[in-house]
């Protein structure tokens, strides 16, 4: 699915109140932060972005889909009201395994990794 599209509907589904949303997205948030593809220095100031990050894995977890990523001029993010480092953060989690790619970097159909996978599904499992 369109990377758009899956920013889009996670940030719809941060605003529910949603206990599983919510738990899964601080997992993948904390996995990320724990590999240096987030940084924690600035999370007072961007939180909220590496936030949205995670739930669009999630997101992605949970519509059984891939991140399209289709394109990587910032103009366009910003043009569809995101930020330009949803990019660096992707290429990062590519390069930490997070997300697979056919390439060295984040581009065209990104899947999630088997470890993701694991522990989003073990979350469902303990919520069950």
């Amino acid at each position: 699915m369109n990377v758009f599209m899956l920013l889009q509907r996670a940030a719809k589904r941060l605003e529910l109140q949603d206990a599983l949303f919510h738990e899964q997205s601080d997992i993948v948030l904390a996995m990320l932060r724990s590999a240096s593809v987030l940084p924690y220095k600035r999370s007072s100031l961007n939180g909220h972005l590496h936030q949205l990050f995670a739930a669009m894995i999630v997101e992605a977890y949970d519509a059984d889909t891939s991140v399209d990523i289709t394109t990587r001029k910032a103009e366009t993010f910003h043009k569809f009201g995101y930020s330009t480092k949803v990019v660096s953060y992707a290429d990062k989690a590519v390069e930490q395994g997070f997300l697979l790619s056919e390439r060295d970097k984040a581009k065209g159909k990104l899947t999630l990794s088997y470890l993701l996978e694991g522990y989003l599904a073990e979350a469902q499992l303990m919520q069950a």
